[in-house]
């Protein structure tokens, strides 16, 4: 056995100069190779790629070829352990993006980087993800060991290293510093309208660089003062305004929220959605092209909260996790300017893209989250939308003002299991569907018709409340049924032939408004970007800048879609350029609009707080080895803090905790007494006052 080792170890070294060759310009191939078909799902992919862009293929290689083999200064066994680790982790990279074209229909972005908390939360809902990464990992550790037990050392010879070094290092510095001019050379073209097309045309490397180029977002060229003195001159709402007249607005975002009878192909028992779809005769209602499908939600919340068109933005980002920084013109401020209160309620995590820092930007006074819920009702994995009635109300009641609500809903949120629950009450039948695919949308199917259910519970309980209010409810975008739209297409709902006939079934999902004050009933087709506009108009509120700009064009058919349809529309050029501009000066600009209308300018919300009110103990009783806090505003997630420690606590109501089993308070003593509330992210989202007792 020793003597066959060291023949072996022989051969090995006489194979090393063959072998560091080989590594030197195969490693980057095969990282290339295997990033692109993990990154497409399909081999015959990257051949595809090869023939019509061999150009931007040899790009990509370049790329790899520099980042790589900049390490060959190291050990040789070092540089193939470093080799192997960048080919693991370029595949890793392909994997995940690949996972998230097949989760929410977008592959991997940069500005996916802001997103890291949400992305390991929805990745948990899909376990085999961790599983196929772990066994990623294993093999990469194998590999390294392997190459570090077999591989020889051998003689370090600098000068053909640092050669190779400093070409890769000159690879590198032209792709940071230089990108324009490669840009040009290899007549590269961002693909904006699609991600998925962009890294099929670009790799996923390049076309991740590119994106980061629209990351900042530019200034339009006519972005000047006197221009935005011209678009808001004379502006006004092009409505009717009552300032004596103050309905509760309450919007209502329900996740996932979309008709499957649209899907004609298919028969379903019985309406999933009845309800709603009884509004529908009666009151206005229409169609609402969103901003994403699948995910993304965030998008579309903005878009109806302030006016704001994504599509001016880099496809794919979450302003939210990147560009709201400031105070912004939102239905928020622009009601509490009109003596609204401003609540947001969301079944979910408050930290969620950022939203417990977002909704202080846009004006809310409080923010109600799930950490705030008491024993809440779940069905399935998520939060019954039943507690979200249930807090709707109780903000509507618990203010002398009239209320403006914003509540987005979590129990429709995807995944779907792909075999069918057997509580299900409404079956489903399609000779196109496969097994799994059917029981996915049944099970879909049987989740909304219990959404629908708790909206008719909301209505119902509005009725009996003697105030003017009105209910606009809308999905944020189409579930996300099977990867790639398999379901739909399955189906027949969409051709997979990215038409524009596509792109508007798998954007548009149903709005329906409700109220107790009118009986005017019309039908709209809006992009979701004119949903706060409407709103304002069906309860006779005054805008600001943009949303009063907005009700300029605001008709029975009026979208912004994605760029590459446009033209489809029939959009008017000036009227994107104005809207272009005016967006980009409050979000991004000097905000010279607030020059001309000061009263509008949002100010800083100092007050905002996040759950139903500030926590308060106002008094403290040690009883039977038990610490009894009485005060305001607990919650069942609250824990008590002595002397910076956190106890055992007992939730009794909203104005009393207990702390059992305190044997080792002495009479005499000083505590200093808390209440906190911390989320899954170990951050302290609601805190009292100190209480300063001493024990008897």
């Amino acid at each position: 056995m020793t003597r066959l080792s060291k023949r072996t170890h022989k051969n090995v070294k006489r194979l090393i100069p063959i072998l560091k060759i080989s590594c030197l310009f195969l490693v980057p191939l095969i990282a290339l190779v295997f990033m692109s078909v993990l990154n497409s799902g399909n081999v015959s992919g990257i051949f595809i790629w090869l023939v019509k862009y061999p150009h931007i293929f040899f790009l990509n290689y370049l790329l790899l070829f520099g980042i790589i083999n900049i390490f060959i200064l190291l050990p040789f066994r070092v540089y193939l352990t470093t080799s192997s680790i960048f080919l693991i982790s370029f595949s890793i990279l392909g994997f995940i993006s690949r996972q998230k074209m097949a989760i929410k229909g977008t592959p991997l972005l940069p500005s996916d980087i802001f997103l890291i908390k949400e992305a390991f939360k929805v990745a948990g809902s899909f376990s085999s993800i961790y599983i196929y990464l772990t066994l990623f990992c294993l093999i990469a550790i194998f590999i390294i060991l392997l190459l570090l037990k077999y591989t020889p050392k051998d003689k370090y010879k600098w000068s053909s290293r640092v050669v190779i070094s400093l070409l890769s290092l000159t690879l590198l510095f032209n792709f940071y510093f230089n990108f324009g001019f490669i840009q040009k050379a290899f007549g590269l073209q961002t693909i904006n309208y699609s991600p998925k097309i962009n890294y099929e045309q670009n790799g996923l490397l390049v076309g991740m660089i590119l994106n980061t180029q629209n990351l900042n977002v530019d200034e339009p060229i006519d972005y000047r003062p006197d221009n935005i003195e011209q678009i808001l001159r004379n502006l006004e709402a092009a409505y009717e305004v009552e300032p004596d007249f103050k309905p509760n607005i309450i919007m209502v975002m329900s996740e996932a929220f979309w008709d499957p009878l649209l899907m004609t192909n298919v028969t379903f028992s019985q309406d999933p959605i009845p309800f709603f779809r009884s509004l529908q005769q009666t009151q206005t209602n229409g169609i609402l092209l969103s901003p994403v499908y699948g995910g993304g939600t965030a998008n579309t919340e903005l878009e109806a909260l302030t006016g704001f068109s994504t599509h001016f933005l880099a496809n794919g980002v979450i302003p939210y996790a990147k560009y709201i920084n400031k105070p912004l013109e939102a239905l928020p401020f622009i009601l509490k300017r009109q003596g609204y209160a401003a609540t947001a309620i969301h079944t979910y995590d408050n930290w969620f893209y950022s939203r417990n820092r977002v909704y202080e930007k846009l004006g809310f006074d409080k923010f109600i989250s799930k950490e705030f819920l008491n024993q809440p009702e779940y069905k399935g994995q998520y939060i019954r939308d039943t507690e979200l009635t249930k807090k709707i109300l109780t903000a509507i009641q618990a203010t002398e003002q009239p209320d403006f609500i914003f509540a987005l809903s979590m129990q429709a949120h995807g995944p779907y299991p792909s075999e069918e629950n057997p509580e299900n009450t409404i079956s489903v039948a399609c000779d196109t569907l496969s097994p799994s695919g059917q029981a996915i949308l049944s099970n879909y199917v049987n989740t909304i018709n219990d959404v629908d259910k708790s909206f008719a519970q909301l209505i119902q309980e509005l009725e009996q409340i003697e105030e003017p209010t009105l209910v606009v409810f809308f999905g944020d975008h189409l579930p996300l049924l099977g990867e790639d739209y398999s379901i739909y297409k399955e189906a027949g709902f969409i051709s997979g032939d990215n038409s524009y006939q596509d792109y508007q079934n798998i954007y548009s999902v149903p709005f329906v408004t409700w109220d107790n004050y009118s009986t005017s009933k019309k039908y709209y087709r809006l992009s979701a970007n004119f949903l706060g506009s409407l709103t304002l108009q069906l309860a006779k509120k005054d805008g600001g800048p943009l949303m009063d700009f907005l009700s300029l064009f605001l008709g029975e058919d009026m979208v912004i879609t994605n760029p590459k349809y446009w033209g489809q529309e029939e959009i008017s050029p000036l009227m994107l350029e104005h809207y272009k501009i005016l967006q980009y000066d409050l979000m991004f600009g000097e905000e010279y609009a607030y020059q001309f209308q000061p009263e509008n300018r949002p100010w800083e919300n100092k007050n905002f707080m996040l759950g139903e009110g500030a926590t308060i103990i106002n008094g403290v009783d040690f009883t039977d080895d038990c610490l009894f806090i009485q005060g305001e505003n607990f919650v069942e997630k609250h824990t008590v803090y002595i002397n910076g420690n956190p106890v055992k606590s007992h939730y009794l109501d909203a104005q009393n905790i207990k702390t059992p089993g305190l044997k080792n308070i002495k009479s005499g003593n000083k505590l200093r007494v808390q209440v906190k509330l911390v989320d899954s992210q170990q951050n302290v989202i609601s805190e009292s006052n100190n209480y300063v007792f001493e024990s008897p």
